[in-house]
C-alpha cells in the first residue's frame, strides 16, 4: 500500500516551523552541514503530524506522556522511557496528546547503518545527556562523530515487543483494522465483522494471523491495551479507561491488560508518572 502513495518529504526545518513551543533549538555543525538535529517540544493541545517521511533517520520519544506513531504497516504506542527508531524514507504519522513533552532527533542517513527498520528502543537517561552534548556549537567534527557513535550505542531494542500493533494489508481486513483503530471500544463479535466484510468467520480468523502474526482476539486486545496506555498516561481513572476500551468491568480490563502488557493498569500508570528507573527496570524484566 505504501509504495503506491508519494508521501511528502519533510525536513527538520519544515517540522520546526509547525511547532508552537520549541524548548531546544535546532543545532547545525560548525561547517554548516546538518549532521544531527535534536529538539524538544511541549504540545499544548492534541496534535497530529500527518503521514510524511524524512531523508534522515529519526529517533522519537515521549519525555512525558505517550505518543502514537502510525506507519502504513503498523501502529506503535511509545510511552516514556521508550523511543522509536524510524529509518529514512519510512512514511509515518505522529499523534501527541495535550500536555505531552517529546524529543525528536534526526541523524544523517549515511552516518548510521544497521538500523533499517522501525523498532522500539530503550531510552536510558545517559542518552539525553549525550544528545544535549551534541547540541553544543563548539564541537569539532571528530568530537561530534564520537558522540554520535556513542549515542547510537546507547539505544537497543527493548526485550518486550509490546509497543506495536501490526496492520493487515488485504483491503477488507485493513478496513476492519482501521475501524477498530478508530474505535477500540467497539464490541462487535468476530462473526459480525466477518458478516460485514461478506466473508466467512473461518476466512477472517484464518487470514488475520497470517497477515499480523496475531489471532483476531489477540490483535484486538493489543490494540485496546495500546489505547489504554495513552489514556492512563493522561491520568484517566482505571474505570474510565475500562469503559473506553470496551470492557464491562475494571477487573476484566485489569486482567486482560496484565496478560498483554505484563503489568496491571495501576502499575503502568505509576511507571508513566515516574518513567526513569521504574520503566527501565520493567523493560529489562
Amino acid at each position: 500500500m505504501s509504495e503506491q502513495i508519494d508521501y511528502p518529504l519533510s525536513s527538520p526545518l519544515d517540522e520546526l516551523s509547525e511547532w508552537q513551543r520549541v524548548v531546544r533549538p535546532l543545532r547545525v555543525s560548525a561547517d554548516g552541514y546538518l549532521r544531527l538535529a535534536t529538539n524538544r517540544l511541549a504540545v499544548d493541545s492534541d496534535y497530529t503530524w500527518d503521514m510524511h517521511r524524512h531523508s534522515d533517520h529519526e529517533l522519537l520519544w515521549a519525555i512525558d506522556g505517550v505518543l502514537e506513531v502510525r506507519t502504513p504497516e503498523t501502529v506503535y504506542t511509545v510511552p516514556s522511557g521508550v523511543s522509536l527508531w524510524i529509518p529514512s524514507f519510512v512514511p509515518h504519522e505522529v499523534t501527541a496528546r495535550s500536555g505531552t513533552e517529546l524529543s525528536c532527533t534526526w541523524l544523517v542517513a549515511s552516518d548510521v547503518t544497521g538500523l533499517d527498520r522501525v523498532v522500539a528502543l530503550s531510552t536510558p537517561p545517559l542518552l539525553e545527556l549525550v544528545l544535549d552534548h551534541l547540541t553544543r556549537d563548539d564541537l569539532t567534527d571528530a568530537e561530534r562523530r564520537r558522540a554520535e557513535a556513542f549515542a547510537i550505542d546507547l539505544v537497543e531494542p527493548v526485550p518486550r515487543l509490546i509497543f506495536d500493533v501490526p496492520l493487515p494489508t488485504t483491503p477488507w481486513l485493513r478496513q476492519i483494522a482501521d475501524q477498530l483503530v478508530a474505535s477500540p471500544a467497539d464490541t462487535r463479535l468476530v462473526e459480525e465483522w466477518a458478516a460485514d466484510a461478506k466473508v466467512s468467520t473461518r476466512t477472517l480468523t484464518r487470514r488475520f494471523p497470517v497477515e499480523t502474526g496475531l489471532t483476531f482476539s489477540e490483535w484486538r486486545m493489543r490494540l485496546r491495551a495500546h489505547h489504554a496506555m495513552q489514556l492512563l498516561a493522561l491520568g484517566r481513572s482505571i474505570s474510565f479507561v475500562a469503559r473506553k476500551t470496551g470492557f464491562r468491568s475494571e477487573s476484566a480490563f485489569g486482567a486482560a491488560f496484565r496478560r498483554t502488557m505484563g503489568v496491571t493498569p495501576g502499575e503502568f500508570a505509576s511507571l508513566i508518572d515516574h518513567p526513569r528507573t521504574p520503566m527501565a527496570d520493567w523493560l529489562q524484566d
